[in-house]
């Protein structure tokens, strides 16, 4: 990959002729590769299709202002910048632009060299917002359906702030079931979680503590760069569940962050200090745990009321909330 790869940058513009030039001038020397949307709704449209560096829109479009698109962007994309392009020169619009936390204001007509000046200016500063914010995230189990039933409501939560998270689970589980209808459960799970999934296939119940496990552990960090990682504890009767965390904390371990969550076959010994608020969160867990059909219909601690009253139970220690419990192994950073 090209350490300077192009800009992504959406361009909403209702005038045919301003969007063409501002497409030229960005599109020279493969500065960045451009989305046109000729309005605010087409603009809205197309904000999950990436990652924008950069959206630029005018502000009189049909149907809506581009200073209302500002906080569509912010919300979709927190770091991303906006750079507004109007040609009324007005205090009202350049404080309003401000208030809805716009990065940069050019009044038409403008200087290409003005405009690009611009455009590498915020460009870069998405980038770095980027690359120093958002975290990327790795949960680790033995089995589909372990992750989510441990800590899918703090994944959801990573999804909303934004981070990237990955599922790597060890096995089919194909001790608890079919292994190719687990499979297609435990896709469907973390699609929901907007999650991505590496499957492994290492045996069920007889996943090891090294070897195997340390190498497919080490090859997703490699992969992922993780600055956290989520995993089974070691206090915990199903022994795939044990190796699973010893082989973690070799793989793992120049790793600032990680964590250890409850699955329903943990021991009194599991003692967490830090429980996240899943209070948003608790009905898409809900959800990818209902994904695991063949499960549900089998295991009682899979029934939608008992998961509730877990969370409302760890939630006693979190400002009766709804609460994940997570031990802490090591923590660097918020």
């Amino acid at each position: 990959m090209s350490p300077n790869p192009p800009l992504q940058v959406l361009v909403v513009e209702d005038s045919p002729e301003y969007a063409l030039i501002v497409r030229q001038w960005l599109e020279e020397g493969d500065l960045a590769q451009v989305t046109l949307a000729g309005d605010a709704a087409q603009g809205r449209a197309a904000l999950p299709a990436r990652d924008w560096d950069l959206v630029i829109t005018d502000v009189e479009m049909p149907g809506a202002s581009g200073l209302e698109l500002i906080q569509e962007v912010k919300a979709a994309h927190k770091w991303t910048c906006v750079l507004v392009m109007t040609g009324v020169v007005s205090a009202e619009y350049a404080r309003t632009a401000v208030q809805n936390h716009a990065d940069g204001m050019l009044f038409k007509p403008f200087a290409k060299e003005v405009f690009l000046e611009q455009v590498h200016k915020l460009a870069q500063l998405t980038r770095r917002r980027r690359k120093q914010e958002r975290r990327s995230v790795l949960a680790v189990g033995a089995h589909p359906d372990d992750v989510e039933i441990g800590c899918g409501g703090t994944l959801s939560m990573h999804v909303a702030r934004q981070d990237e998270v990955t599922i790597l689970t060890l096995s089919h589980g194909s001790q608890g079931g079919d292994a190719r209808i687990r499979a297609r459960e435990a896709h469907a799970a973390a699609e929901l979680l907007q999650a991505r999934l590496i499957l492994a296939e290492l045996n069920d119940t007889m996943v090891p503590e090294g070897g195997a496990s340390i190498e497919l552990i080490e090859q997703a960090i490699a992969d992922i760069q993780p600055t956290h990682i989520y995993t089974h504890s070691q206090y915990d009767t199903h022994q795939d569940h044990r190796n699973t965390y010893r082989a973690s904390m070799v793989a793992a371990r120049s790793v600032g962050n990680v964590f250890c969550y409850q699955t329903p076959s943990a021991t009194v010994e599991f003692r967490p200090g830090q429980f996240i608020d899943i209070s948003d969160h608790l009905q898409r867990k809900l959800q990818a745990i209902e994904a695991y059909s063949s499960q549900t219909a089998l295991r009682a601690y899979l029934a939608p009321d008992l998961i509730v009253a877990t969370a409302r139970y760890w939630g006693r220690f979190a400002g009766y909330v709804m609460a994940e419990p997570l031990e802490v192994v090591r923590q660097r950073g918020p």
